[in-house]
Formats: structure tokens, sequence, C-alpha cells
């Protein structure tokens, strides 16, 4: 049996797709499989794989029509045969020949564990730098403990920063396209929280290119609320801190200037089980200035979180 699948959803930027193919020719970890599911409309992906000698490990499909994100995604992931998968998109790579090798040592050390991730080295394009996504200690331990708390900042990072045991079958939400990677997590870790992180950054990921699905919907008012109220549902129980998720869908709703429940339900219908939740954040959001709320919350230490998100995924 292969021991890792490497699952690559492709989609254009076949310069960028050169990079991540070079970095998994250099592992020195050769025990793998490549899956590379393709939605690019032209050949241009399948002239960047003549280039590589990747032989019988190497395993193409190219859809037509194209699949779209994260359908593309899944598929991948049902193609995978190894006991492991690695996903790693297309205009992200490995950083170093040891990277998958240290994945692997990842689950192959914590048999209990399902899910592994490691730090993550960001390239920033149009800012011409570079910086480093770390999980602290703290942060670990809260998404074991508490994995919806990744609903209010993504500690773990993109797809490309994990690795998964194959027999999870657990699979990406296709309605989703800005949460479905914390989407993804959550259902993960919540069936298994026994999860292991290296410090290590092992991956790279590329952030500014063309045609990224970041770039696209980051600004997407009704996709970025439709998406939060979505996943607010399923994560919704008796033991969240509704305080909390009521803060943040102010800030969110003041965000993109949504007002009412009226307003909010042209974008999603709310149902009648969380109706009055949503009408209790906008008789919240609408009874005092904004700023006068922001800063009474932040003298709340439960709420740290949010804040982080106001400085960072919110700006």
């Amino acid at each position: 049996m292969t021991k890792v699948s490497i699952c690559i959803p492709t989609y254009k930027q076949a310069t960028l797709l050169k990079k991540v193919l070079g970095s998994i020719a250099e592992q020195t970890f050769k025990d793998y499989e490549i899956i590379i599911s393709d939605d690019t409309p032209d050949a241009s992906i399948e002239a960047v794989l003549n280039e590589f000698n990747f032989g019988t490990q190497l395993n193409y499909i190219r859809h037509s029509p194209s699949l779209g994100s994260p359908v593309n995604w899944n598929y991948a992931l049902k193609q995978a045969k190894g006991e492991y998968i690695k996903i790693i998109h297309h205009d992200d790579y490995f950083t170093n020949p040891d990277s998958l090798d240290q994945f692997v040592t990842l689950l192959d050390s914590n048999p209990q564990a399902s899910f592994g991730f490691s730090a993550t080295k960001i390239d920033l394009l149009q800012l011409n730098m570079i910086k480093y996504h770390h999980c602290s200690d703290k942060q670990f331990n809260r998404i074991k403990n508490d994995p919806e708390s990744l609903f209010f900042t993504n500690v773990i990072g993109a797809p490309s920063a994990t690795i998964i045991r194959n027999k999870l079958n657990i699979l990406f939400d296709e309605q989703l396209k800005w949460l479905v990677d914390v989407d993804w997590y959550m259902k993960i870790i919540k069936q298994n929280n026994n999860i292991v992180y290296s410090s290590k950054p092992l991956i790279c990921t590329i952030h500014g290119a063309e045609g990224q699905t970041t770039q696209e919907v980051i600004t997407e008012r009704d996709l970025q609320i439709r998406e939060h109220v979505v996943v607010f549902f399923k994560i919704f129980n008796q033991h969240l801190n509704l305080k909390k998720y009521s803060l943040f869908f102010q800030i969110l709703f003041n965000k993109f200037n949504v007002n009412s429940l009226q307003e909010l339900n042209k974008i999603i219908t709310i149902n009648n089980e969380r109706t009055n939740f949503f009408e209790k954040v906008f008789d919240k959001k609408n009874q005092f200035p904004f700023l006068k709320k922001v800063l009474y919350w932040t003298k709340k230490s439960s709420v740290k979180d949010i804040i982080f998100t106001l400085q960072t995924k919110l700006k």
C-alpha cells in the first residue's frame, strides 16, 4: 500500500504548479502517489507534467467541464489510495526536501492521531514580503478542546499545511468556498481530537496570485455573510458561548452594512429556531454606537479571539 497520496487540485497557474512539482521531486521520502485533479480549460497543466518524470506515481485527471472548488478538491481526495492524504494546492509547495518525511513522521509517531498540521511560510506576492504562521501552545490546546473556536480564527492555516489518515473519509462541504477549510477542520477534530502539530514551516503558501479563490471571495458581501451563518448553524448548540458569536456577527454585519433581520433574510433564510438569536444581534448592534460596544467587549478576556479576528480576518 502506498504511504502517502499527494492530492493537487489545479486550476491554471502552470508556472506555480512547476514549483510544487519541483518541491515534490526533491523530497527524500519517496513512497507516494501524486493525484492531479485538473480544472483548467486548456492543456497548460498537462504540458507542465511532461517536464517531470514521476512515471506510474502520477495520476492525472482533467475535467471538462470544470468541477469548481471545492468539488475538485473532493475529487482528488476520492482517488487517494495511500494510507495518508497530503493535500497541497497548486500554488503552494514544500519548503524543504524533508518536509514530506516530517509530515509522515507526525502521524507515524502518533498512531492515535488522525490529523496533523505544520506551521506555514507565507509568500505575500503583492507586498513582496515573507511572514510565518505559527500555532501557539495555547491555540493548539484550544482547538483540541474547542474546535468551534476555529470559527473565529483559523490557527491551522491552509489545507496544504495538513496531513490526514485516509480512513477518516471526511470530505469538504461543497456548498462552501470561504470557510470550507475551517468547516473541514472542525469536522475532523470533532471526530478525533488527538491531533499533532509541527512548529516547523513545512510548506509555503502563495498569497496574491491571480485567480486564487481567496482573492475572489474575500470582499463578496453575500458570500461572507451566508457562509458564516451556515457554519454557525452547523455548530450551534446549547453549550456555545453565544455572547462571543453575537459580537462576532455584530462586527460582521457592521462591516458589510447589514442592519436588520429582513436584510439578512434576503441573503440567507433564517429558520425559526435561530431567528431569536439574530434579532438580539441586530438589537444590540443598533442599540449603542458600534465603537462603544467594541471597546466594552475588548475588556473581556473571553473574546480575545474575536479581537484577533478584528485585527486580521476582518480588516
